[in-house]
């Protein structure tokens, strides 16, 4: 029998064979032919605004082999469905962004330990959604969570922490006066929504909020790795009246405009939100007040 532990490291790392090679692989190992659908644009998503929820998910399809009872055929349809989301789920995660400058697929390349856990985190992952066709072809929808004990945060930021260089906390401007309203709000502040709608904002584990001189008033630093794994470093949301009603920003969240969006120092990717001075200086004075930076407050609006 085809061993699934060599199909997954196959698939999942890219290192010993193509995926259509890997996909031909298992039909051969097969008493029939299993027809698993290759296509170049993988059916799937990542889910970064579903909170602790968040998951990477991806459909499988299988075809049923011909000249064989309809039963057997669904059978065989069903597990090459699982073989196709399989596949696609491990080329959506090795596209996910760890930070500014590194993806999963750089990781995996770089570490045989981060590709065996790639692999298992595969290997695991559940079956949400499942149809037989009356034609005899199968769909499954399957997902990986991207937060907690077992998910693609819990291999990607021990690895981005590994990377991150010490820094001092940004401070605020000297020439900074705090308006009456900031004032007397700071400490009131429950966190902090920044809105980058329009923008072109991607999800990552390690986002950064930037102000326009380049000052990182929001970072990796200011959060534990325990933290990032379980619940990530931020969330986002997709309208910014959910991110101020719903989100781990709270009741009373300090509500700023980014003004563009970045990379980082070596890369264009979109994944940092960049405020203005002046906002940068808003959030580290309310932060003083109300400690809503420590206690990871801060949702992204995309």
């Amino acid at each position: 029998m085809y061993s699934k532990k060599f199909f997954f490291v196959a698939v999942v790392l890219g290192l010993s064979m193509s995926l259509t090679s890997a996909a031909s692989a298992i039909a051969s190992a097969e008493d029939v032919s299993v027809q698993v659908i290759l296509q170049q644009n993988v059916k799937g998503s990542v889910n970064w605004e579903k909170g602790t929820e968040a998951d990477v998910e991806a459909w499988g399809l299988g075809l049923m082999p011909a000249n064989i009872p309809f039963a057997r055929g669904t059978v065989l349809a069903r597990r090459a469905a699982i073989v196709d989301a399989y596949r696609r789920l491990a080329e959506i995660i090795k596209g996910v962004q760890v930070d500014a400058e590194t993806t999963v697929r750089d990781l995996a390349v770089e570490s045989d330990v981060v590709s065996t856990k790639i692999s298992a985190l595969v290997q695991g992952a559940r079956i949400v959604e499942e149809t037989a066709n009356d034609d005899g072809s199968y769909n499954v929808r399957m997902a990986i969570p991207l937060y907690g004990v077992k998910s693609v945060a819990s291999v990607a930021i021990p690895e981005a922490q590994k990377t991150i260089l010490p820094e001092e906390a940004p401070k605020i401007s000297e020439d900074y006066t705090p308006t009456p309203e900031v004032k007397a709000e700071a400490a009131s502040y429950t966190g902090v929504v920044v809105d980058a709608t329009g923008l072109g904002l991607e999800g990552t584990f390690s986002p950064v909020i930037y102000d326009v001189n380049g000052r990182a008033i929001y970072g990796m630093r200011n959060i534990d790795k325990a933290f990032a794994i379980s619940k990530g470093m931020v969330e986002y949301y997709n309208d910014l009246q959910t991110a101020t009603v719903k989100s781990r920003a709270g009741a009373n969240p300090l509500v700023v405009k980014a003004v563009s969006v970045r990379g980082g120092a070596n890369s264009v990717n979109p994944v940092n939100v960049v405020v203005s001075v002046e906002d940068g200086d808003r959030i580290l004075y309310a932060n003083e007040k109300s400690g809503m930076l420590e206690n990871k407050a801060v949702a992204f609006v995309k």
